[in-house]
């Protein structure tokens, strides 16, 4: 089973592709692309140039995943485009351009994913104090050894706060103390949850971490360290206080000349300032530096997604898996709209629907090989689907169920069921009925992740006189619109459909 998972920082755009190995994993490959999309965000907004650093990013991205036999790429996005007012827009765009969806996360999503990456690359204890620096946020995370139990983002990320801060170069000792004054005043409400205690371990991660503790390392004599082969390294904040009074001394260049990777030597300053201050008004001595971080929590939590879901299947469920393991369908979008075509079935039975004993066997495979046709072309997949799933060697159904299961999957998108289909035509009544009210709930399920960020979660479903209700939270933008332009044939077998979301109430039909 292999994995792609990306993360969207202020500063640059990681991918990681990785396979279970065990109960770990093993890295691929991965890519690294500095996007700085900080730099791009004017009056609240994303300009048309961090669109385009963004879009070249995941096009390489994408095309490096799909060549180690990965279909689809979990892509998280941070502060810049957390920020950004019209982000959700540019993540519609940009998801239409490389097939990627960058789904924006909170900074508290961010720290927890953040703390269990570390936590899988560095020893943790059971009082853990976790400093994630980004280039738009800092993120707190406090927990013991597996999971974070408090977090908290704040807006003073290294890119943020050089360009606020730190234009001049060199930036001398007063300014420095100015953008520390910032970061103390920021930390002051936080700190009676995040103080270190004597027993508290106290981590870093990030790639300012990371180079921080190889500028250390270096000036200690230590020249064998760098970025990759950091972790576990353990610092003093009183060699961090040396190495902040060193580099606000220097400009870029004689920044570089001093050993500091190019790449970050602009922003280095600000960085370390950032953590210089954030150790001492938290009570922290010293800090250990930890390789893993959000992209690794992301993978992670996917692999062990991944796992539990396998665990419970059926021979039919892993049947219809083989099968969509061989033409690379998306399992994770896969897993999804199975999930919500199988909640919505409960909850229409629950309110009286009636549907035949095998109808969450058939639509649990047609939800999970949907998109089986997209091996052979995107245009009419819908209708390669079907072929596929005819004639692909799938277990445990006999061929009506077979053929049912391929017909619903036919009409998961594009035309309703007609009198002029022939496969449609041949079925008897009652399965041409079965096959338009499965049909109807996978439509409205596949809208539901239209932007595959898996981040839906049915909440309710009932009738108010004729109409339908569907409550849900965690959708985008996207996936409501998916929903409108796919509930066609669900108003024609159920009725009316009216959705709801919590701040919000938009109405279809």
């Amino acid at each position: 089973m292999r994995v792609a998972v990306a993360d969207i920082g202020t500063n640059s755009c990681h991918l990681l592709i990785a396979e279970r190995l065990g109960s770990s994993y093993r890295v691929l490959d991965g890519l690294k692309e500095r996007t700085r999309l900080g730099e791009c965000l004017e009056g609240g907004l994303m300009t048309a140039e961090g669109e385009r650093r963004l879009t070249e990013a995941l096009l390489k991205f994408q095309a490096l995943a799909q060549s180690a036999g990965v279909s689809e790429v979990r892509a998280y996005a941070t502060s810049a485009m957390r920020e950004a007012g019209n982000g959700p827009e540019i993540a519609e765009r940009v998801r239409a351009a490389t097939g990627i969806y960058p789904i924006i996360i909170s900074g508290e999503r961010e720290g927890q994913l953040t703390y269990i990456g570390a936590a899988h690359s560095v020893e943790f204890g059971p009082d853990n104090l976790l400093l994630d620096l980004g280039g738009g946020s800092l993120e707190l995370a406090r927990g013991d050894a597996q999971q974070a139990s408090a977090v908290i983002s704040l807006p003073i990320g290294s890119v943020r706060m050089h360009l606020s801060h730190l234009q001049k170069e060199p930036p001398g000792a007063r300014a420095v103390r100015e953008l520390q004054q910032v970061v103390t005043e920021a930390l002051l409400p936080q700190q009676a949850l995040f103080t270190a205690a004597p027993h508290t371990q106290v981590f870093g991660s990030s790639g300012t971490f990371e180079a921080v503790g190889v500028a250390i390392a270096q000036r200690q004599g230590l020249g064998h360290f760098h970025e990759g082969n950091i972790g576990g390294f353990t610092f003093e904040l009183t060699a961090l206080s040396s190495l902040v009074a060193e580099l606000q001394k220097m400009n870029v260049a004689q920044r570089i000349r001093a050993g500091i990777d190019p790449r970050r030597a602009d922003i280095m300053v600000a960085g370390s300032a950032i953590l210089e201050a954030a150790l001492l008004a938290l009570g922290a001595s010293k800090a250990t530096v930890s390789t893993g971080a959000l992209r690794e929590g992301m993978l992670i939590e996917e692999l062990e997604l991944q796992d539990r879901w396998r665990e419970s299947l059926s021979a039919r469920q892993r049947s219809a898996i083989e099968l969509a393991e061989r033409f690379q369908v998306s399992l994770p979008h896969a897993r999804q709209v199975t999930a919500l075509a199988r909640d919505l079935l409960e909850r229409l039975k629950r309110r009286g629907e009636v549907f035949s004993e095998e109808a969450g066997s058939l639509l649990s495979a047609a939800a999970f090989l949907h998109e089986v046709g997209q091996a052979v072309a995107q245009s009419s997949h819908h209708k390669h689907s079907a072929y596929l799933i005819r004639y692909g060697g799938l277990r445990g159904f006999d061929a009506r169920q077979t053929e049912l299961i391929a017909q619903v999957a036919r009409y998961h998108r594009k035309g309703l069921p007609r009198s002029t289909h022939p496969e449609f035509q041949a079925l008897t009544p009652q399965d041409r009925h079965s096959v338009q009210q499965l049909a109807a709930i996978l439509r409205v399920a596949d809208g539901l992740d239209r932007s595959h960020a898996g981040q839906t979660v049915l909440q309710d479903l009932h009738r108010e006189d004729n109409t339908w209700v569907l409550s849900i939270s965690g959708a985008t933008q996207l996936d409501r619109t998916g929903v409108n332009e796919k509930s066609d044939l669900w108003q024609k077998i159920y009725g009316p459909l009216r959705l709801e979301e919590v701040g919000e109430v938009s109405s279809w039909m």
